[in-house]
């Protein structure tokens, strides 16, 4: 057995294992039951969906595990050196296990038999640095807060339509009495 420690809060490592089952039987588990159960029997505990990939590497046909790695996952070509050989020489099926299956958490993984833990590797973050926002309308609370509302001005045509309206009913009085 082979005993991982997970560090609290670990983000954006990516462990690689060999599955050292045939690709025959991970194949029929795969199709018998879901992925998920098959990781979870090959880990000894279950990880949130998503934080970790099985697949035979021959579904990487004209990529291959290193530039998938490289590419998919930011891992840099320097990590990747030292086990450029081990990586083009895995066959079958492969496991990777992304930080998030641990959810932050300090994690003691005991490895059976059917994992062989090739390579933990770093996800390079891009430097991001932001430019800072210093127009007026980007500063909180730019605007001059009123608390009461202002009454709206009263309508000309209101009075227009009141004054023509006394106008008709006055001529209308006038004429029934003519």
């Amino acid at each position: 057995m082979t005993t991982i420690r997970i560090q609290n809060a670990e983000t954006g490592k990516v462990r690689l294992f060999a599955v050292n089952r045939s690709i025959d039987a991970v194949s029929r588990a795969v199709r018998d039951a879901d992925k998920e159960t098959v990781i979870t029997d090959l880990l000894g505990t279950s990880v949130p969906s998503g934080s970790a990939e099985l697949f035979p590497v021959t579904d990487l046909a004209g990529v291959g595990l290193t530039a998938y790695l490289t590419e998919g996952y930011a891992v840099s070509d320097d990590q990747l050196a030292q086990d450029r050989s081990r990586l083009g020489a895995l066959d079958g099926y492969v496991l990777l296990l992304f930080s998030s299956a641990f959810e932050g958490r300090e994690t003691i993984l005991e490895i059976g038999p059917d994992l062989t833990l090739i390579g933990t590797y770093d996800e390079e973050q891009p430097a991001i640095s932001a430019i800072p926002l210093t127009a007026d309308a980007a500063q909180p609370y730019t605007g001059i807060p009123n608390v009461n509302p202002r009454t709206p001005p009263r309508d000309r045509a209101s009075g227009a339509l009141i004054a023509l309206a006394v106008l008709v009913v006055l001529g209308l009085i006038l004429w029934w009495l003519m």
